[in-house]
């Protein structure tokens, strides 16, 4: 049976945030991935402010395969209706509202599949790609994962787990069975086009319009794509919206679509909205996506911050013989106060909660 002192399910940015915390630490650390990498994941790629200094600060300069044309992005413009005009949000101003005017004046335009992995490869982490996590089971202070690696049903040993894999996390219904029942799930639906549309550059476009979306529609562009996004109220289809909201774009912003280049789909959930966090137990934790963490719509930054929170408290739970989750609740309040003033700022801009639709 393989044995890691830390065994982190995810390499995304929370998980790979994680594993950077522990790097020269001493703790075998292996970074869990279901997929082959470098593996896609439906997400705008803007790296906001936030998470562009703490990527900087953190990892380093982000290499050129993981950026896009526009490189860099001013903010974003929102449409609060279909026939309103747009209200501008640079992320210089975001910065000032928000009390972090010292932060980057623009966002990132990255590819996440380089991304996510060039950040996992910074660390001294074991990376086990085409592994899927199942379960565990705990005996002492010992945890036994059943992961699926190669095809075949395994067994890891683990002082600490660490669950990092997104709104569907399978670490949280593990350790908290039970617990996604009660949430909303809000299925997203994207495609990617080679074509043309007449809206500028190196912006993220958001359209609140109930018509077009139950959640929020989204447009944005890398190098020569136009990639457009919307979400589905309860019981309603995320493609249904998507047609209307795909036609909108054709008949007011001049959408040409030659080729559609790909399609993808995604459940979101509720949890942050309703701040209905869940954070773990013990010594295993959960990150990101996976704990609740949104500041609003945006997932990457309080991932990095999360990741490396609870990066620290598996370092102070090996020192002191402590509990992780002891170091680890402690250490998020400020990001939870972060999230819960996105949604606000959002609500307010939009006259309802994307997620909740009050």
């Amino acid at each position: 049976m393989e044995k890691y002192d830390v065994v982190i399910v995810g390499s995304g940015p929370a998980g790979a945030s994680a594993a950077k915390a522990l790097a020269g630490s001493g703790l075998k650390t292996a970074i869990l991935e279901k997929s082959p990498l470098p593996r896609y994941k439906m997400c705008s790629g803007i790296l906001f402010p936030g998470a562009r200094r703490m990527i900087a600060d953190g990892f380093g300069p982000v290499p050129g395969d993981a950026c896009c044309r526009p490189e860099e992005v001013e903010g974003l413009r929102g449409f609060l209706s279909i026939d309103s005009p747009c209200i501008d949000m640079p992320f210089s101003a975001m910065n000032a509202v928000t009390g972090e005017p010292d932060l980057p004046e623009k966002g990132l335009n990255i590819r996440r599949p380089q991304l996510d992995l060039w950040l996992c490869k910074q660390s001294d982490a074991s990376i086990l790609e085409d592994c899927m996590f199942i379960d565990y089971s705990q005996e002492g202070e010992c945890l036994t994962l059943k992961v699926r690696y190669d095809g075949e049903e395994k067994h890891i040993e683990s002082g600490f787990l660490l669950g990092a894999d997104g709104p569907n996390s399978m670490v949280r219904k593990a350790a908290f069975p039970g617990f996604d029942n009660g949430l909303r799930l809000i299925p997203n639906y994207e495609e990617w086009y080679r074509g043309g549309i007449d809206l500028e550059p190196g912006w993220l476009y958001l359209f609140f319009d109930r018509s077009l979306s139950g959640f929020m529609a989204t447009l944005f562009q890398k190098d020569d794509l136009t990639i457009a996004v919307t979400g589905a109220a309860k019981g309603r289809s995320a493609r249904g919206y998507f047609e209307a909201f795909r036609d909108h774009l054709k008949k007011e912003h001049g959408l040409k679509i030659e080729e559609t280049v790909e399609r993808h789909g995604i459940a979101l959930n509720d949890m942050s909205a309703n701040e209905n966090y869940c954070l773990g137990k013990g010594n295993v934790l959960i990150v990101g996506e996976a704990a609740g963490f949104l500041r609003s719509a945006e997932g990457i930054t309080s991932a990095l911050v999360t990741g490396a929170a609870a990066g620290e408290a598996i370092l102070k739970s090996a020192e002191t013989g402590g509990l992780a989750i002891d170091f680890y609740l402690p250490a998020t309040a400020e990001e939870k106060e972060k999230c819960r003033k996105a949604h606000k700022l959002n609500g307010d801009l939009a006259g309802f909660n994307m997620f909740t639709r009050e």
